[in-house]
């Protein structure tokens, strides 16, 4: 008789309840393949963008300079504030639309994703020079941040800037090989139209979180549609920022990440104007520096990303914690980040440790990777938190060529590392008092 019990069908109940933990167990592992499919963008819009980087520096100084590998006095000064000019237009830009790409993201991050390509691919033609990418990393990161676990968007964030960071080794390198500087443009704008293409194809579109609905119904509302248009352009620009208002907490992470782009959104542009009017660096020496950086960047973030929490996880040593508990390790890796940027800037200034200095800032390029995956575990709304975020940084992105610009076009002595050695030093002070302040 019990036996006969034993082979009796399960209780209807308790079958469908098996049948829905199946079909979200199926769910989830979907959506973590969905989320994964985004990274290869990174790597080809980054492969884009770094296709001309070298170039374009060259191609700037060719407008100002009698002979682009040598400035010379007024020439130096106009090829520096150049530079900063239109590195300044491009971060307005990018500040100016993060509100309206935020909207567009969580109707279709797609439809995001499709529109900065194709922005990039139009300006590419232009010789723009250091425009930011954090429009970019926005909107891949809006996909990342709907894992269901800390590691997993810790390691999504690591692995797309470490494919990020691929791409800007592997094209200043292939740019070397094209016949001439303007193939470089002609190549980089298909990249752009295969990114373009696999986004369409493959990228699955994102989730919207409950906190960003009502965000954007607010917007929406007839209050806000009676408003001047003024007075409504500004509330998109702003819109990120009414995330700190609510967790002022969190204000002293955006302002990690405002300092630490102030430096990093022109530190590139920084260096290479300085090697090729002090060391004569012709673009192929810039791209190879470049190359280095990036390579050196990758490797770093695979192995934080990867090798560390593997080991850690062997040793015993990763306590289970709940959804919402930070990783310390994600805090110790951005600080450390940062500090070995401030230990670039102060050898950069020197002919000889420019190489060592290099691999020291590409190790700094990881920071807000981790400063992203600390905070954004905390919140449930893990989008807003990404959009907060990423205002500050186009913020500091406009910023930091008002800041470094001006001063190596009056000061062409390497003097503009000194500077930004001191800015980084008081973001990563901003970086532990917060997260000892949202502790505490």
């Amino acid at each position: 008789m019990h036996s006969t019990g034993h082979a009796a069908p399960n209780d209807p109940a308790e079958e469908e309840a098996s049948l829905l933990g199946d079909a979200n167990h199926r769910s989830r592992n979907c959506i973590v393949s969905d989320e994964s499919k985004a990274v290869p963008v990174s790597f080809l819009a980054s492969s884009a963008l770094h296709m001309t980087a070298a170039s374009s520096v060259w191609a700037v100084a060719s407008l100002f300079c009698e002979d682009p590998d040598h400035c010379r006095g007024e020439e130096t000064r106009r090829y520096a504030a150049s530079v900063a000019t239109a590195t300044a237009l491009a971060n307005a830009a990018g500040l100016l639309t993060l509100g309206y790409m935020k909207r567009v993201v969580h109707w279709d991050v797609r439809a995001g994703l499709v529109i900065w390509l194709l922005c990039r691919a139009v300006g590419v033609l232009g010789v723009v020079v250091g425009a930011s990418d954090n429009l970019l990393h926005f909107t891949l990161n809006v996909i990342y941040v709907q894992a269901t676990s800390p590691e997993t968007i810790s390691m999504l964030m690591g692995s797309s800037l470490a494919c990020y960071m691929v791409g800007m080794a592997l094209a200043p390198l292939s740019a070397g090989w094209l016949p001439s500087v303007e193939w470089t443009f002609f190549v980089a704008i298909g990249l752009f139209m295969i990114a373009i293409l696999y986004v369409l194809l493959v990228v699955s579109p994102a989730s919207r979180e409950p906190g960003d609905l009502s965000a954007t119904a607010s917007l929406s509302s007839e209050e806000t549609t009676m408003r001047k248009a003024c007075t409504r352009r500004l509330a998109e620009v702003l819109l990120p920022a009414g995330f700190f208002y609510e967790y002022p907490s969190t204000i002293l992470f955006g302002l990690s990440l405002l300092l630490y782009n102030m430096v990093q959104g022109y530190m590139i542009n920084l260096l290479f104007i300085f090697t090729s009017l002090q060391f004569g660096f012709t673009p192929t020496n810039n791209g190879a520096l470049l190359s280095l950086i990036a390579v050196t960047a990758a490797g770093y973030l695979i192995f934080s990303s990867f090798a560390v929490p593997k080991v850690l996880a062997l040793a015993g040593r990763a306590p289970a914690r709940r959804d919402t508990q930070p990783r310390l390790f994600d805090l110790g890796a951005a600080v450390l980040s940062i500090l070995s940027q401030v230990g670039a800037a102060l050898l950069l200034s020197q002919a000889q440790q420019v190489y060592l200095a290099a691999s020291l800032l590409a190790v700094g390029l990881s920071t807000p990777s981790f400063v992203k995956s600390f905070v954004v575990v905390q919140f449930e709304a893990k989008a807003r938190v990404v959009a907060a975020l990423a205002l500050m940084e186009t913020a500091g992105g406009l910023l930091s060529p008002v800041v470094l610009g001006p001063w190596q076009a009056n000061h062409s002595d390497g003097s503009a590392f000194y500077v930004a050695a001191v800015i980084l030093g008081v973001s990563v002070l901003c970086l532990v008092v917060g997260a000892c302040v949202r502790h505490s």
